[in-house]
């Protein structure tokens, strides 16, 4: 899903300040085959909907955006109901734009409606795109998750016309990332989508430039390759630290700092955002196709870093020491990508 053009960062990514370099159509566009404006829908299913709003991210060019596009189907920004959708013939909408994991049934009919309504699927964000935080839920049973979160005593609703209540949506199963339930032509990941992409993306469809799907808008290289901060190859880590618990070097890496960061086996295209400000990458933009599953990746390269001055078996108890240090394995090494790279019990 991922191209070798895109394995070096973009210059000027930034779409606030440099809006998409783009030659728009008056003719029929070979993505849209048809001589309108394209038309977008936009639509979150199990997500906080940050996703929506990350399109503020790329400042007034937003405008530029929205006034060559057609929406179809957004709820966040047009009174639209689920029957309007319905009401569209198949293939209506050039691109659905589908963020957030698929965890209800509602979720589950949305994604399916709006793939026969729809020309290309994309999954925006990491929700969509590997299942996000949400499907960290996936380490505990429905039962377990409602006992937590709601406390003893909680009831589904109940159908309509009984009591006056509206029956909620149940939860399938396990929550899922948008490909396990529909075909997905492109993704732009992220938590949300950072500028770069989002540039990137629509910088391609308002060109009718698009390739061929399916295809995931990152680089390729991991996001290490565009870090600004300094490596060594010598570096070995004796203890690992939470976030807060140090104020790192502003100039070297933070993995080598101790910092789990997982720059090593994350796409890159955000321009290494998080760790040029201090804080280390938390996998957002998914892993590599080098890489695979990130958790494992990065359990690869983590015991390769925590040495110490020596090797050899008396060593073994100390690294097995700094080795448990680490807090909550599965959500810093699976925080987005669980959904996908799952072992549900």
């Amino acid at each position: 899903m991922y191209r070798e053009k895109d394995m070096e960062p973009k210059s000027s990514p930034d779409l606030a300040r440099h809006p998409p370099d783009v030659t728009y159509h008056d003719s029929t566009s070979r993505v849209t085959r048809h001589a309108s404006r394209p038309r977008i829908a936009v639509y979150w299913t199990g997500s906080c909907g940050g996703c929506d709003v990350s399109f503020l991210e790329v400042g007034e060019a937003v405008v530029e955006i929205l006034s060559h596009v057609e929406i179809a189907f957004w709820p966040a920004l047009v009174d639209v109901k689920r029957s309007d959708l319905e009401a569209l013939p198949p293939g209506y909408i050039d691109f659905s734009l589908i963020n957030g994991v698929i965890r209800t049934e509602e979720n589950y009919e949305m994604a399916k409606l709006l793939r026969a309504k729809s020309r290309y699927i994309v999954a925006y964000g990491a929700c969509a795109h590997l299942g996000g935080v949400p499907s960290l839920a996936n380490n505990w049973g429905k039962e377990e998750i409602f006992a937590v979160v709601f406390g003893p005593g909680f009831r589904p609703g109940s159908p309509v016309g009984e009591d006056n209540e509206a029956q909620l949506p149940d939860l399938i199963r396990v929550a899922v990332p948008l490909e396990e339930v529909v075909r997905v032509d492109y993704a732009v990941p992220g938590c949300p989508p950072p500028a770069p992409l989002i540039d990137r993306f629509f910088g391609a469809l308002l060109s009718g430039e698009m390739p061929e799907p399916p295809y995931v808008f990152a680089n390729v290289k991991a996001l290490c390759e565009e870090c600004p901060r300094e490596r060594h190859d010598d570096r070995r880590i004796e203890r690992i630290h939470r976030p807060h618990e140090i104020v790192p070097d502003p100039k070297e890496c933070l993995l080598e700092q101790g910092l789990i960061c997982l720059g090593p086996v994350t796409c890159g295209g955000c321009d290494a955002l998080c760790p040029d400000a201090g804080m280390p990458c938390t996998g957002c933009l998914g892993p590599t196709p080098e890489a695979g599953d990130p958790g494992a990746a990065m359990l690869s390269a983590l015991a390769s870093l925590v040495r110490f001055e020596d090797e050899g078996e008396q060593y073994f108890a100390k690294e097995d020491e700094a080795l448990e240090a680490l807090a909550d394995p599965l959500g810093t090494f699976y925080m987005y990508s669980f959904g996908k790279y799952r072992r549900v019990r």
